[in-house]
């Protein structure tokens, strides 16, 4: 079970039944199904108080989890490609009532900006005990990073230089578990392991993909990205988020409330978005993120019918902030977080087992 399930459970044995039978926990059990199917994914968001604004290109009508024949996809090259839009894993395959029968033909699949498909039999799709091998993509789309099985190791790979780091630190196959979670940053110089997030034997590491040292995660904090020397974290139910340095240090800030889905720091450094739990409606909480008071609640405007708030990530402008959204028409959206109007930026048809830049990949 991860921090962010254990927060759901927590919460809904506080909180009135009525308030608690919402579109975000509906979300959250699908999600547990799946990762109990061993078909699992995607969520949360990325870091650091920078000025810099990261705009995120996904093309239109994609369809990440649709079949498709192996043989006509090629295997991603070695050298340069492109930066990524977005990554996936293909499903196992079903009988005719929807029963799982076979999963060992699962693999993970990028799509570069340019909308080029490829396979990676490189990185570890599931592990030998069935538990899924998470993958991830920096915000920025140039970092892609997995386990390998042959390596027994992180490995990051620059899609747009082409250079592949392996970390000198060694990693068991079988320590990847159950809601193991994997995050990049955008220099690729860092890799945030999780192998089961909630575990309080088998904690987070920091890992430094030049030097194999690493930095331990407290085991109540969740890592939702890695970016500019420092690391965003996360402690669900009594809210708080760590901006700690990858070295160590620093302390956690206490928010006024109870947030899942949050999203990177602003481009104005101080703020971010998450959603209020307790909030039934797709609704966006503007957050401090140095005094963890709420600046402002804006409703989002826009979505497709039943479509929810299911994650947040990057900054499309400095007004506009990256959503994922389920529903008739999953996709992202880029909401303004004054106005709370939404537009969609890409249409993925459904968003089982889909990685976004900026994302922490797992789960």
């Amino acid at each position: 079970m991860t921090r962010l399930r254990e927060a759901l459970s927590g919460l809904a044995e506080e909180a009135p039944l009525v308030s608690l039978a919402d579109a975000a926990i509906a979300g959250h059990r699908r999600r547990r199904r799946a990762t109990m199917a061993a078909t699992t994914v995607a969520t949360v968001a990325a870091l650091v108080a920078s000025a810099a604004v990261a705009t995120v290109v996904w093309p239109r009508g994609a369809h990440p989890a649709a079949p498709q024949r192996a043989d006509t996809v090629a295997d991603l090259p070695d050298g340069k490609v492109g930066a990524l839009g977005y990554g996936y894993k293909t499903p196992c395959d079903v009988s005719a009532d929807q029963q799982v029968i076979n999963c060992r033909v699962q693999e993970w699949r990028v799509v570069t900006r340019a909308g080029t498909t490829y396979r990676v039999p490189q990185a570890l799709v599931n592990t030998r005990k069935g538990d899924r091998g998470p993958i991830a993509i920096s915000r920025d789309g140039r970092m892609l990073a997995y386990y390998s099985r042959e390596a027994q190791a992180h490995v990051v790979r620059d899609l747009t230089t082409g250079t592949v780091t392996t970390s000198p630190f060694k990693v068991k196959e079988e320590q990847i578990q159950i809601g193991s979670q994997l995050v990049v940053s955008d220099d690729g110089r860092y890799v945030g392991f999780d192998p089961r997030v909630g575990s309080k034997k088998d904690t987070g590491l920091l890992i430094d993909m030049r030097t194999g040292k690493t930095v331990p995660v407290p085991d109540k904090f969740e890592i939702i990205s890695i970016k500019g020397g420092v690391a965003e974290l996360v402690r669900y139910v009594k809210t708080d988020m760590w901006l700690m340095p990858v070295t160590g240090g620093g302390k956690p800030v206490r928010f006024d409330g109870t947030f899942i889905h949050f999203s990177e720091i602003a481009p104005d450094g101080r703020t971010l978005v998450a959603d209020d739990f307790k909030d039934k409606n797709p609704a966006l909480t503007v957050l401090d993120a140095k005094t963890g008071r709420i600046v402002r609640k804006v409703p989002i405007r826009g979505l497709p019918k039943g479509g929810g708030f299911h994650g947040a990530s990057v900054w499309q402008s400095p007004s506009e902030v990256v959503i994922l959204s389920d529903g008739k028409k999953a996709g992202t959206y880029a909401v303004d977080i004054e106005t709370g109007k939404a537009r969609q930026v890409a249409d993925f048809g459904r968003t089982d087992n889909l990685i976004l830049p900026g994302k922490a990949g797992g789960k």
